[in-house]
């Protein structure tokens, strides 16, 4: 199925042809020497249509030397200084075969951002959780939620869904499945 096919469907293009246009383009081994993340939605198939690949990267070696491989590496991207949360970043905008794709660098491990982070309570919490905590947050992206705060909606946390989140990356199982289970989803 081309891009084109599952925009007129309104459907999102499933993970594994995302991964497999991925692969087709070598995007993570492009980007090797940066340790790449892939983070976002689309992994985590809560995805909806137009959503873009997210890679996070640690960009340690400097930044204008990051900003620079990815200059050189897809000539065609829009690659820009950033401030992300008050830090300096670089972000590159580009499509493969028509899906948007953001590289995201900051100076430290890809380990500590905050996108990874989230990304891996989010992972952890839809693997615990019944499918019906990933329907419901395909949902609330549907209705226009980004997905932390569409996390946070759903599983019913007070404040900051940002915040949140990364509070979620550290407990055990057994407390994620209390959460799981307070906001009325079973877990497995």
């Amino acid at each position: 199925m081309t891009r084109e096919i599952a925009a007129m469907s309104d459907a999102p293009l499933p993970c594994s042809q995302v991964r497999q246009i991925m692969s087709r383009h070598g995007l993570m081994r492009r980007l090797a020497a940066f340790t790449p993340r892939w983070v976002g939605s689309i992994p985590l198939n809560i995805h909806g249509p137009g959503a873009d690949i997210d890679l996070a990267c640690s960009a340690t070696t400097g930044l204008d030397a990051f900003k620079h491989a990815l200059a050189v590496l897809w000539p065609q991207a829009a690659v820009k200084d950033n401030i992300h949360a008050g830090e300096a970043s670089v972000i590159a905008r580009f499509e493969l075969e028509g899906i948007p794709v953001e590289i995201f660098g900051r100076l430290r491990p890809v380990e500590t951002h905050e996108s990874y982070v989230h990304w891996l309570a989010e992972h952890r919490l839809l693997q615990l959780a019944e499918d019906r905590l990933r329907l419901d947050i395909r949902a609330a992206k549907a209705a226009g939620l980004k997905t932390e705060p569409a996390f946070a909606h759903c599983l019913k946390l007070g404040g900051d869904a940002y915040v949140e989140l990364l509070k979620l990356a550290s407990p055990g199982d057994e407390a994620l499945r209390a959460l799981i289970g307070q906001a009325g989803y079973a877990t497995r």
